[in-house]
């Protein structure tokens, strides 16, 4: 595959991933503000205590191998196979562990229903295994066409089911059939329309081999489920459920936006670098790239949720969960800067540098979590804990900064300089939309101004300012728009 076509693909990618996480993320929301309308906060905590434990058990049936597949030069059906069977073992395994500690779990935290949930649950751990795989092989040939549709099926199907069970009243039993439709609809699109070429085999000698990169991926990837998860069992545990409840909430929607933008470019940004993974130029230049251009999305996108967050959950949520305003703000705050943590660290994936990924990680993770026992420790209120993650932020960012200043020289200061016109854009963006939900009353008249205004002040800024990461996405966009003209008239 030549530069041209990798470049073609690049940017296909791109375009099918984010169309793919709109329509996945979009539908998601609307059926949990429908059920958080219903809900109450408290009852809403029992979903938050149930994705705790699966978002671990993901962890441990993925292992690590998908990004071992995706990574590995030359892959094969047997790898593919290996992996598939491997990872299938481990669901099971699973399984039959969460099946029986669920009465322990329910006993923990006081609530009966979560036997029940956490046992129908399970059932999609090994849909997941078969899922990662399948991703795995997409990514690689960077087929993201195929996830579009994929996902759009499962979006729109379990979205319709969520939608039905909640407005007739079967509470959090909606939000369980909606995630369980989503990821079996999903995983029978993917797996119809895409013919990996398995194998009835299993390579010990190929697993050791993956294994031996996958480790790694796999311990770093259990210490930031870890990070991330620590806090709502600790809340779930030592607070009231509402608290776990409002706590969820507020991380949900910036995690959501972040992700959206973030992930789009990083799942695409990954199986590219690979294929230069012996380029170090070619390598910089992709991941600066990256920077600015999801920066240039991130930023604005979060200071922008930051500032309407306040008349967004009262026009949206209704004030039952205007508790959760305080939380949005901070993980609007700390997830912004997820765009320079999943740069460098695509990168020194990407470059076969596991080693690096996981001594970086093991350092991140260790201030994280003496950070967070502190804060556990000292902590009077879900509030206080919550602010541990602004200091965890600064730790992310500091250290996963190095690494690439010796690997592909990008040091702090180039990092800085493709940064700084974003975020000085978004800030002052921030300030003034801010500034107006203080002069018009809650409703929805305040959010559609505030929404408004501050597209267009930021807009107005990258112009005068000649943001160089602005006119990159306008200078693609009439080159679209150009070849689908010219395309037209032939």
């Amino acid at each position: 595959m030549n530069k041209s076509e990798i470049k073609k693909k690049t940017f296909s990618g791109v375009f099918w991933k984010l169309m793919e996480r709109i329509i996945a993320q979009g539908i998601t929301f609307i059926v949990s503000l429908v059920i958080a309308r219903i809900l109450s906060p408290t009852e809403y905590s029992i979903v938050g205590i149930v994705t705790v434990f699966f978002n671990f058990a993901n962890v441990f049936i993925i292992g690590g191998l998908n990004t071992a597949l995706i990574q590995k030069k030359n892959v094969d059906a047997l790898d593919y196979s290996t992996v598939l069977y491997e990872s299938l073992f481990a669901s099971v395994i699973i399984y039959v562990i969460l099946f029986f500690c669920a009465p322990i779990i329910s006993d923990i935290y006081n609530q009966e229903m979560l036997v029940d949930m956490i046992r129908i649950m399970g059932l999609s751990l090994p849909i997941t295994a078969i899922q990662s795989v399948w991703c795995s092989f997409i990514s690689t040939k960077l087929l993201f066409k195929k996830f579009f549709f994929a996902t759009l099926g499962g979006s729109i199907i379990s979205g319709v089911v969520g939608l039905y069970m909640a407005l007739n009243s079967y509470g959090v039993w909606s939000l369980v059939a909606q995630q369980m439709t989503n990821i079996i609809i999903d995983t029978m699109i993917l797996v119809a329309s895409t013919r990996i070429g398995l194998m009835l085999r299993f390579s010990w000698k190929r697993f050791k081999n993956l294994f031996s990169y996958a480790w790694k991926i796999f311990v770093s990837s259990l210490i930031g489920t870890t990070y991330t998860e620590i806090s709502p069992l600790v809340i779930g545990i030592k607070f009231r459920p509402s608290d776990l409840s409002f706590y969820t909430k507020g991380k949900e929607f910036p995690y959501m936006l972040s992700a959206t933008a973030t992930s789009t470019i990083s799942s695409v940004l990954f199986p590219v670098l690979a294929k230069f993974q012996d380029d170090k130029k070619r390598i910089l230049d992709y991941t600066r790239l990256y920077v600015k251009l999801a920066s240039f999305v991130c930023f604005p996108i979060m200071l922008g949720f930051f500032a309407v967050s306040e008349n967004f959950v009262y026009v949206v949520l209704t004030d039952k969960w205007l508790p959760a305003v305080y939380y949005i703000r901070v993980f609007c705050v700390c997830s912004m800067f997820d765009v320079v943590a999943i740069g460098n660290c695509e990168t020194i994936k990407a470059i076969g540098r596991s080693d690096v990924y996981l001594i970086i990680e093991i350092i991140k993770k260790t201030g994280y979590f003496v950070t967070l026992f502190l804060f556990i420790i000292c902590s009077d209120s879900a509030h206080t804990l919550a602010l541990a993650y602004v200091v965890c932020t600064v730790i992310q960012v500091i250290v996963n900064s190095i690494p690439n200043i010796r690997l592909i020289d990008y040091g702090i200061k180039n990092q800085i300089v493709d940064l700084l016109p974003n975020l000085i854009a978004s800030i002052i963006m921030c300030v003034i939309t801010v500034v107006l939900g203080k002069i018009f009353p809650l409703g929805l008249m305040a959010l559609g101004i505030q929404i408004v205004v501050g597209m267009a002040v930021f807009l107005l800024i990258c112009v005068a300012s000649k943001n160089r990461s602005f006119y990159y996405f306008w200078d693609t966009y009439k080159s679209f728009v150009s070849s689908r003209r010219k395309k037209n008239n032939e």
